[in-house]
């Protein structure tokens, strides 16, 4: 199912292309997730929560109905959850940056 311009406005195109990798025809019913993030949040969501949020997920819908339901509650657990790890808990990813550039999914070539 195509996604609306209205759901993905909001949305960069390694964003867009990771849900629709991860979660193939679901991706009208995750961007209206996301999106509900929005309103709890009172503003924009980053692109930082979004990105934590689906790289956490890895294609999972129960995984991702989790998460969002804690970004709900506080962010930043999610930003400790998917960018520090290791022993001494160092930052590992930073998700401010987009999935291409992490080198999680390729950039699509013309």
């Amino acid at each position: 199912m195509p996604m609306s311009a209205a759901l993905c406005n909001f949305m960069e195109p390694d964003i867009y292309k990771k849900i629709q990798q991860d979660f193939g025809e679901k991706a009208s019913v995750i961007l209206a997730l996301l999106k509900s993030l929005d309103v709890k949040i009172k503003g924009p969501t980053s692109k930082r929560v979004i990105r934590a949020i689906l790289y956490l997920a890895n294609g999972d819908l129960t995984i991702l109905h989790i998460k969002v339901k804690q970004a709900k509650v506080d962010y930043r657990d999610i930003f400790m959850q998917a960018e520090y790890g290791g022993a001494e808990n160092q930052r590992e990813r930073d998700f401010s940056k987009t999935f291409y550039e992490l080198g999680i999914i390729e950039e699509s070539k013309p």
